[in-house]
């Protein structure tokens, strides 16, 4: 079995749903690994979260997990600007990350065909292994 030292979450901050936050979260303690959450602030998408500090990204964490999931939990809270998925890739590159999950949220037909989504990207240009769960 593959060992996931360090784990890369790519949260929204603007999200409704926080499901694979804490699915996220769960995976990391089962396989008793380091999780990094990351958020990028990127401009093309347009100004959506005024995070530009990691202190914003570990207080919507603690908001949207349960505590007990947190605690004797190794978390490193970042975060970036720019492209979403290159920075989300570019981080992982740089952090010795050995899996990274995405949350995806289902669109209906018509965005899915005229817009593709971060984790696409994350999924085509990372070469290790991503782990979609859907947010619910």
């Amino acid at each position: 079995m593959r060992d996931f030292r360090n784990i890369l979450y790519a949260m929204d901050l603007d999200a409704e749903h926080f499901s694979s936050l804490v699915r996220a979260l769960e995976f990391a303690r089962r396989f008793q690994s380091r999780i990094h959450i990351l958020y990028v602030n990127d401009p093309q998408a347009g100004y959506r979260h005024p995070a530009d500090h990691e202190d914003a990204v570990a207080l919507k964490v603690k908001e949207a997990a349960p505590e007990s999931l947190l605690e004797n939990l190794k978390v490193v809270y970042a975060v970036s600007k720019g492209d979403t998925a290159g920075e989300i890739v570019r981080y992982a590159g740089e952090n010795q990350i050995d899996l990274i999950v995405v949350g995806h949220k289902h669109r209906g037909k018509l965005y899915a065909s005229m817009f593709d989504s971060t984790d696409v990207h994350v999924i085509d240009q990372a070469m290790l292994p991503v782990l979609v769960f859907p947010e619910t």
